[in-house]
This record gives C-alpha cells, sequence and structure tokens, in this order.
C-alpha cells in the first residue's frame, strides 16, 4: 500500500469517528426527553386555585388583587398582605390646637354678626353700660388759624377766612329713591360733628330714602346710615364710615344779635361748597315745618339759601356753627328771607338721636291746633288759647269729647297764650302724664259757647323712631 493509499484510509477513519459520536449524543438526548415526558405524564393533577376578591377595604376593586401566583411566593397570603398595607397607611392627625381656636373665633364672630343683624348697630356697648343707650355731647373743635390776611382787625373771619375754616366741614348728600337708580331724587347739605363721621342734616332731606350718599369737600363719596331723624323738629343725624374728617366748631346762638354778618355753606341746586353772605334779620323766630311739627327757635337771615341749602350750615364771622339752614322753612311767597334752625334748639335734640336714635321722652297732646291771640279772640267773640284744627284719634285725647273747632283756654292752669306757652308744659311733663283742661266751644250761631273741662294723657311722641330695614 503505498503513501496515497494510507491517507485515504486515515481520512475515512475520522469520518466514521464523527459520525458514531453524533449517533451517540442524539440517542443521548431523545432518551432525556422521553425521560421528562414520562415525568410530567405521571405528575399527580394539582387543582388551580379560584382568585378571590378583597372585601371590606378600599382595595377591593381587582385591580389590587394579589395573583395567586404572587401570594404563592415566599409564603405571603392575601391577608398578611392586605394587613400590613393597613398598618402603612398614614393615621389621621388630630386637628392642631390653633385650628380649634380659629374655628371657635369664627363661630363667635358668627354669632356677634347676627345678633347685629337682629338687633341693630351699638347693641354691644347698650349692654356693657347695662342697657342703657351711650352718651353723647355735641363736641367743640379748636378753631383753625389762618393766614393774617383771613382775619379782621377785631379777629373775626373775613368770608374768605369762614370759606376756608369750614367748607370741609359741609358735605353734600345725595338721596336716591330706589336702590337701582343711578341719578339722585333730591339733594341736601350736612354738617360734620365729629372725626368719625357723624353729620348732622334736617331730617326732610333724608325723608323716604332708600340710599345715601355723602359727598365731601374733596369729592370724596360714602354711603351713609341713618342714625336717628326727627321729622318734628326737622333734625337728623347720619353717618359715614370715615376718620380724620374735620368737624365744624359749634357757637352760641343766643348770643346772635340782629344786624350781625353770617355766611352760610352747602350744596344748592348740585352746587358743592356754595357760600353765600347776609345779616341776621331776626332772632328767636318760632317756626315749624308742618301743622304738627314741634315749633323750633330760629334764626331769621336775609342770605340765600335754596333747594339744596337744607342742612347746611349758618356761620359767624368766627366760623361757627349757629344755626342749620333749612329751604323748607323758607315762605316762598318773599324773596330775602331765610330761617336756620338754632344751633342750641338743635343740640339736645342731636345729642339724644346720637345717644338713642330717637326722642325717647317727648310727649304730644295728639292735636293739630293754631293759636287765637287774646287780640284776635276779643274781635271773634271767643276766648282765646288753642284752636283745635284735628284730633288724633289714636291718642288718649279722641276719648275726651274734645273735636275741631274747640278752643283749649288753659293747660293745667295755665293760660294758653301762644305756641311757646304749650311747648314748655310739654317740656314739664312727659309721657303718660295726665293733664286737665279747660275748653270753650263755640256757637255756630256767634252766641255765647260752652266751657268743660278734659283730662288726657299724653302720648309718646315716636315720629322720630326708625325702623329697622326689613331687607
Amino acid at each position: 500500500m503505498d503513501e496515497q493509499d494510507l491517507k485515504e484510509n486515515e481520512a475515512s477513519r475520522a469520518v466514521c469517528e464523527e459520525v458514531t459520536e453524533e449517533t451517540d449524543d442524539n440517542a443521548a438526548l431523545e432518551e432525556a426527553e422521553q425521560q421528562a415526558h414520562d415525568f410530567v405524564k405521571n405528575a399527580p393533577t394539582v387543582p388551580p386555585v379560584p382568585e378571590e376578591k378583597v372585601r371590606g377595604t378600599a382595595y377591593s376593586d381587582p385591580f389590587f388583587n394579589i395573583p395567586p401566583v404572587l401570594g404563592a411566593m415566599d409564603g405571603l397570603d392575601r391577608e398578611t398582605f392586605w394587613s400590613e398595607v393597613a398598618s402603612a397607611r398614614p393615621k389621621r392627625k388630630k386637628p392642631s390646637a390653633a385650628l380649634i381656636i380659629l374655628a371657635v373665633l369664627m363661630l363667635i364672630f358668627m354669632t356677634l354678626a347676627f345678633i347685629t343683624a337682629i338687633n341693630g348697630k351699638g347693641w354691644l356697648l347698650k349692654f356693657l353700660n347695662g342697657g342703657k343707650s351711650i352718651e353723647f355731647t355735641l363736641p367743640t373743635a379748636e378753631k383753625p388759624r389762618l393766614d393774617d390776611n383771613r382775619y379782621q382787625a377785631d379777629g373775626r373771619y373775613t368770608i374768605e377766612g369762614v370759606a376756608d375754616a369750614v367748607s370741609a366741614s359741609v358735605v353734600s348728600i345725595e338721596i336716591y329713591n330706589a336702590e337701582t337708580a343711578l341719578l339722585p331724587s333730591s339733594q341736601g347739605s350736612g354738617i360734620i360733628m365729629t372725626t368719625d363721621g357723624y353729620i348732622v342734616t334736617n331730617a326732610h332731606v333724608i325723608e323716604d330714602a332708600a340710599r345715601i350718599k355723602v359727598v365731601l369737600h374733596d369729592r370724596t363719596e360714602f354711603s351713609a346710615d341713618v342714625v336717628g331723624s326727627d321729622p318734628g323738629s326737622d333734625i337728623a343725624v347720619i353717618k359715614i364710615g370715615a376718620k380724620d374728617l374735620s368737624p365744624a366748631e359749634y357757637g352760641d346762638s343766643d348770643k346772635v344779635e340782629v344786624g350781625e354778618d353770617v355766611v352760610c355753606i352747602g350744596s344748592p341746586a348740585g352746587f358743592y361748597g356754595s357760600v353765600t353772605k347776609g345779616i341776621v334779620s331776626g332772632t328767636n323766630r318760632l317756626i315749624k315745618v308742618e301743622s304738627f311739627s314741634t315749633p323750633m327757635r330760629c334764626i331769621q337771615v336775609d342770605a340765600a339759601i335754596n333747594p339744596g341749602n337744607s342742612g347746611g350750615a349758618l356761620l359767624n364771622m368766627w366760623g361757627q356753627v349757629v344755626g342749620i339752614t333749612s329751604s323748607k322753612l323758607s315762605n316762598t311767597k318773599y324773596d330775602g328771607i331765610g330761617f336756620a334752625i338754632s344751633i342750641n334748639a338743635a343740640r339736645p335734640i342731636i345729642e339724644e338721636l346720637v345717644s338713642a336714635g330717637y326722642m325717647t321722652d317727648r310727649p304730644r297732646i295728639g292735636v293739630t291746633y293754631y293759636i287765637v291771640t287774646q287780640e284776635t279772640a276779643d274781635k271773634a267773640g271767643v276766648k282765646p288759647g288753642m284752636l283745635i284744627v284735628a284730633v288724633d284719634e289714636k291718642c288718649d285725647i279722641a276719648g275726651s269729647g274734645l273735636q275741631a273747632g274747640d278752643i283749649i283756654n288753659t293747660l293745667e292752669g295755665q293760660v294758653i297764650t301762644d305756641t311757646d306757652s304749650v311747648r314748655k308744659m310739654l317740656e314739664e311733663h312727659s309721657p303718660g302724664d295726665t293733664l286737665t283742661g279747660h275748653v270753650y266751644r263755640p256757637n255756630e250761631d256767634g252766641s255765647a259757647g260752652t266751657e268743660f273741662d278734659i283730662t288726657f294723657k299724653l302720648e309718646k311722641d315716636e315720629s322720630s323712631f326708625i325702623e329697622a330695614d326689613s331687607k
């Protein structure tokens, strides 16, 4: 055998060995697969565990259920898992002391607001005062010092000086009859009394007002509330929510003299801060706004007073308020006649309106009357006194037999000669007091009339009472 044959034999032997090795490996693999198949076929069957939903917890949604395989891992069952989840949830914190205090304060605030809505403003102060009304005294402001050219030689202001000193203390008042009204229905004036917003004006200015707007000298505007109003005297007090105002100085109207120079400041026809000048034409004029009103001592002036001036200031040349002007008191038949309620007559009314909100102890008879003087009575052949025009059926005097046309000659033995004597009589008594009057009843044929006595109780004058808003 040559060398070529030997090489071919060796190559054939190598191929046979590779084939033999592959055959052995395949046989072993087939044998292993058969054993695995037999093992699985002969293994016991385990029924599948049905999946259960967790009940009674916030995690009952199927999304949070633990798969059975997961529950079987590491020996973790469903109850243990959810108990650990529940213990890991954050505990609800108890409210802090600060929150509790805040809640209590809010409750107290709401309670006070509710009581205020029911009982009105000022109830707390009255409660602290033992149920008594607050006391108020019309303050006196210090007189401002102006430039030297604003003074006369005797120390009084010039007209320009009065305007400079007091104009900031006089306001314009606009009245709206409806909450939705865009334009005022009427206008008046007012005088600042205190730095915190109390303002005096005429009662007829704010009559039937649904909304009141106050315009200051610098054109700042505020809404106003009625503190008290007395139609009988035509005095009212309102208040705005302002601070650091310039109150006027109030003088002594009893010292006003006929012929004295005076200045009026107000807002006639809507012209804010208008100034007019005049002299005192008369003092102690007893004027009534209406036939039923209380006669008020007034100062007669020739300074121009027009609608819009009502509630404004009548000032002496020291810049002191000596009267409250009222266009309603002026006689429309004559020019150059105006009246202002003297500040001394208005002062006690203002103080009581601020303190109590109305005139708490004012009595009234319950009649409308005119005075018959002795001279008139002599000419008419009757007796002087109070000529009765009407009797209020709601008052006690209506049951006394008094009727229209009768003349009350005396009250408590005092002869009635003028309105002032009636006013003084009422000032000496209180509501509920019993009075005796002597009455003369004329005959229609002109013959001598009949006379008789009556007894009646004075009524409480509640014309100044402001009812709470029902809204």
